[in-house]
């Protein structure tokens, strides 16, 4: 009896405190809708570390962010955004009539669009069906163990993993069938049909002037007339096979691995000794001639569109068509630089992960460029005007799903402006807080201090109003305890 109490009483304690939570945020949310109309264009107002608030109302745009960094809804006429991190993320387009969900990014993610509906959480579930014209064509579904669909014919399968399985029209293949997989599993693929027993062992395949047998690692064989012809025995250690010979290029390979490879066609030929370490390369096409030995340390190669030349970790280089790669004691320094006839993309990296990237784009010439010191801090200047500056930048990912999910919870102070000149700064996630935009300038301490400088009004403001000094328009005012004087 006296255990059962302790549960509940556990229970109880645990309601009490989710209940609190939910109440402070409807209040929250009370106080922010019931503020955001106080000025007629635009309202910014700082209660964190509980929440602070921004209203345009020109642009019809209402962002709020809670309990520093953990939520930011955004809602706009055309666009809407949800994020509770590092939980959930839901971004939706209303014009485009697309949505995008992420829970526990990258693992589970629900994606919308009018030709499709994808949704997966890894290793576990995936979905996904295709529209055309609002009509559903093709559905493919996963509950592992569980699994099935529709294929655009209106074919239907489905199976139990490892049980027994039918699937159509999945990983590129017509079908395929498993029972107590890997013991048995039928392949169709366009006219030909593999049969595998105990997979990877036994194989079979037999085709349209297609055939083939293997007892792995012992033996086996594939060929299809006028195509190609393989062979291998002991694998991995024994190759011979002939490919392409429907091709101008028909190419011959044999290997005794490690021991020797060579790769011969038309032109070119490839050797190996003691594979991958000593190994030549000719190309009478390309006029190319490469040589490693050993690989990786020492390789050198000269052609018409590239040269090679490397004694690693010390030094190397490679210049290729619209294409130049170096380093200089690997991993503390390596340079790449890429430019196609429109851009140049210039990247100087330090130990692999800090970095400065410049790229450029001479038909709109514009340029943008990024300096990473991780994990100090990561600076933008991007392609159309403004700038972001992160510190720290803990984790150097360069993804729009970590970023938007993970971001802001690494970082204690954020800066970004934008081509016209408007600019937000954020510290100790947004305890400070300061934005310039066409409106004015705005700088808070949480509801501490406050400063507000408009087109016509200034004010200094403590505790919002307890103590204020300010002018609107030609008048001066101040404020003692909320009281107004002129």
């Amino acid at each position: 009896m006296e255990l059962a109490n302790k549960r509940y009483n556990k229970k109880k304690i645990i309601f009490n405190i989710i209940t609190s939570f939910h109440h402070f945020l409807v209040f929250a949310f009370f106080i922010m809708y019931g503020c955001a109309s106080t000025h007629p264009k635009y309202e910014t107002k700082n209660f964190q570390p509980f929440f602070d608030y921004t209203f345009d109302k020109e642009k019809n745009i209402k962002r709020y962010n809670l309990l520093g960094p953990f939520v930011t809804i955004e809602t706009q006429p055309k666009r809407e955004e949800s994020i509770y991190r590092p939980f959930y993320s839901d971004i939706e387009d209303k014009e485009k009539d697309t949505s995008n969900i992420e829970v526990l990014y990258p693992l589970g993610s629900y994606k919308r669009t009018p030709e499709e509906r994808v949704s997966r959480f890894t290793p576990l579930f995936n979905s996904r069906k295709d529209f055309k014209e609002k009509e559903e064509k093709k559905r493919d579904f996963g509950f592992f163990p569980v699994f099935g669909g529709k294929t655009e014919d209106g074919e239907k399968y489905g199976g139990l993993f490892p049980i027994y399985g039918n699937m159509k029209k999945r990983f590129g293949k017509d079908e395929i069938k498993f029972f107590l997989w890997p013991i048995y599993m039928n392949v169709k693929e366009d006219k030909t049909e593999t049969t595998d027993f105990i997979w990877p062992i036994f194989s079979k395949t037999t085709g349209e002037q297609e055939k083939g047998f293997k007892m792995w690692p012992l033996f086996g064989y594939k060929e299809k007339e006028g195509v190609y012809y393989k062979r291998y025995f002991l694998w991995p250690l024994i190759h011979y096979q002939r490919t392409g010979l429907d091709t101008t290029r028909p190419t011959e390979y044999t290997a005794f691995l490690p021991f020797y490879a060579s790769q011969s066609s038309p032109g070119r030929v490839t050797k190996s000794v003691l594979w991958p370490f000593f190994n030549y390369l000719h190309d009478e096409d390309e006029k190319l001639t490469m040589r490693d030995f050993p690989w990786p340390l020492i390789q050198k190669g000269e052609g018409e569109n590239l040269k090679v030349f490397k004694v690693f970790p010390v030094f190397g280089y490679r210049y290729k068509q619209e294409l130049e790669d170096r380093f200089f004691l690997w991993p503390i320094y390596t340079y790449k630089r890429e430019y196609p006839e429109d851009s140049e993309r210039v990247v100087h990296r330090f130990l692999l992960i800090s970095k400065y990237e410049r790229e450029i784009w001479t038909k709109d010439k514009k340029g943008s460029s990024q300096l990473r010191f991780w994990p100090i801090f990561n600076y933008k200047n991007l392609k159309g005007g403004g700038t972001v500056f992160h510190f720290p930048e803990i984790i150097p990912i360069d993804s729009e799903g970590f970023e938007r999910n993970y971001g802001p919870l690494l970082r204690l102070y954020e800066y970004g402006s934008g081509p016209e000149g408007e600019m937000e700064s954020r510290f100790l996630w947004g305890l400070y807080s300061h934005k310039k935009n066409d409106f004015g300038e705005f700088i808070s301490l949480s509801f501490l201090i406050n400063y507000e400088k408009r087109e016509d009004e200034n004010k200094f403001s403590i505790l919002n109003g307890l103590l204020e000094i300010g002018k609107k328009g030609n008048k001066r005012y101040f404020k003692i305890f909320y009281i107004p004087f002129r």
